[in-house]
């Protein structure tokens, strides 16, 4: 959809550029107006930007419900992409004794009032894609969506949900069904900024 306005954005610029004679009609100020407020980065991407840097993770895992966790360790880099209206993560750690690597890219749209996120790693062939209504100002936020599951053999329903503790704390925690069917916690991670991090992260912002 963004691809969409921006390349109606660009036909309407190169147009008006191509003859400047011709003023652009009352329609399309309007529709030059709603893409620009579109593509406007706002309270909500401020917000995410300020996660940018390094960051230390905590995952504790249980593979089945009542199963005894499993607990490793993961380094996470969070960067801002295309001036801030979209931020970027990427993990490596292991997960059950095994190299793991993922990311994904989040973000807030401007037109639906959604939170959404992406994800990939090392360990499927698919992705996830997760949505959710949370205000800008929100400490927590939670999202549903759907990814492939190797021992369903089909596309399954997950929920996760992210609470921020401060500029420097929050944990994610991810939901989904058991084999049987049943929805339990699958997944914890507990963020902690990198000490001197934060520091480095809002100077190069500037």
């Amino acid at each position: 959809m963004m691809k969409l306005a921006a390349a109606a954005l660009c036909l309407l610029a190169g147009t008006a550029l191509a003859d400047e004679k011709k003023e652009m009609s009352a329609e399309e100020k309007a529709m030059m107006e709603k893409y620009m407020k579109a593509a406007t980065p706002g309270t909500a991407h401020q917000k995410m930007a300020k996660m940018a840097g390094q960051w230390k993770a905590k995952v504790t895992s249980w593979m089945s419900p009542g199963a005894p966790p499993t607990v490793s360790d993961g380094s996470v880099e969070f960067r801002p992409l295309l001036g801030g209206r979209y931020l970027e993560q990427k993990f490596k750690g292991d997960m059950g004794g095994h190299p793991f690597e993922g990311m994904g890219v989040e973000g807030y749209d401007n037109v639906t009032g959604e939170r959404w996120g992406t994800w990939v790693d090392s360990m499927s062939t698919g992705a996830m894609l997760m949505k959710g209504k949370c205000a800008p100002e929100a400490t927590t936020c939670t999202m549903s969506g759907e990814a492939s599951d190797a021992v369903q053999g089909k596309a399954v329903t997950f929920t996760s949900t992210m609470t921020l503790k401060d500029d420097n704390n929050f944990t994610f925690e991810l939901s989904g069904p058991a084999p049987d069917g049943k929805v339990y916690k699958m997944m914890e991670i507990q963020y902690t900024r990198a000490k001197g991090a934060g520091a480095k992260a809002a100077k190069a912002q500037k």
